[in-house]
């Protein structure tokens, strides 16, 4: 296998996805997507999912660690929301400084503790070692209703493009020295998958043109989305305009929103937006094209220009 030093962040995903166990028999999804997706037993899917945040990484020793519990949890339930699962129980591992403090560790528990119990996620395990900076790692458990879950590789061509909620809040937070804790969509997201209506689905937690990519590629076709119809939160203008940055750019390529992005056929895009009416915010960003016409965005001047990937990569 090639070093981390050769290439990115998903082409290091890719070179591990070879090297490892396939879907097949009672595993239905492997490594790939948000989740994999295994048959405990016949008619009961269950979901497994991991995510690490790691000092100097995700987060500094002076932020707040309860804000990092927090998130830590809701990272991860955001990846069994974008299966349309519901999240059951999570093992937390973790790394701290010889010299962390007791009061360091107790608000990052407290943290977990209350986005935990949000979620209803039960705690069951996990296992502690000593570190030169801290880490905190979970792995969550999850299932899904009936044989019903979403995929990043099912959206259709010319399906629309929507994603929940706002986008650039991870980024603008960032800049301010805050960590965000983002609402995860876990009621609307079961409620459309359970319905049959989203197609492809794929939570941002990379940035949007990142995201989008891999939707788009592992549907097999290209996109297009107008920049104008990306939603962005009061907060983050005012933030993006004070540190002299661009907005769009934040939400394009910022990343740590945990929205979902997902797609659905023209014939239901009337019955996702009533479901989402008045309870999670929806907007429609564009289509799904055939593959050859790639991954493309109109500008403010309604120009057409190629999407580049630029979400955030840890080997970058």
């Amino acid at each position: 296998m090639k070093t981390k030093k050769t290439f990115g962040e998903f082409a290091l995903i890719s070179e591990i996805k070879k090297s490892f166990v396939k879907a097949g028999g009672r595993l239905k999804v492997a490594i790939g997507d948000d989740t994999a997706v295994f048959e405990e037993k016949k008619g009961r899917l269950l979901l497994s999912t991991t995510d690490m945040m790691v000092e100097g990484v995700h987060f500094t020793a002076a932020q707040n660690p309860f804000k990092v519990g927090q998130k830590a949890i809701a990272s991860n339930v955001s990846d069994i929301a974008s299966m349309g699962g519901t999240p059951l129980y999570g093992l937390v591992s973790a790394g701290f400084r010889k010299n962390v403090s007791r009061g360091y560790v107790n608000e990052l528990l407290k943290g977990i503790k209350k986005e935990a119990s949000k979620y209803n996620v039960g705690i069951i395990g996990g296992d502690t070692v000593s570190s030169q900076v801290n880490i905190i790692n979970i792995a969550l458990l999850g299932e899904v209703t009936g044989k019903k879950y979403a995929l990043r590789s099912r959206a259709g061509e010319g399906d629309f493009i929507l994603v929940t909620g706002t986008l650039g809040n991870g980024a603008a937070a960032l800049l301010a020295g805050d960590i965000y804790v983002p609402k995860i969509q876990i009621s609307f997201a079961k409620e459309a998958v359970k319905a049959g209506i989203i197609n492809g689905m794929i939570d941002v937690s990379d940035g949007l043109s990142s995201e989008l990519h891999h939707l788009a590629e592992e549907s097999k076709l290209g996109a297009f989305i107008d920049i104008k119809a990306i939603p962005l939160s009061a907060l983050t203008e005012k933030i993006a305009a004070k540190k002299k940055k661009d907005a769009y750019t934040l939400a394009l390529n910022g990343g740590e929103d945990y929205e979902l992005l997902f797609t659905v056929a023209p014939k239901n895009l009337r019955k996702i937006l009533k479901m989402g009416k008045g309870k999670t915010k929806l907007s429609v960003l564009g289509v799904m094209r055939e593959k050859k016409l790639g991954i493309k965005y109109s500008d403010f001047n309604g120009e057409l220009k190629i999407l580049p990937r630029r979400g955030y990569d840890h080997f970058a």
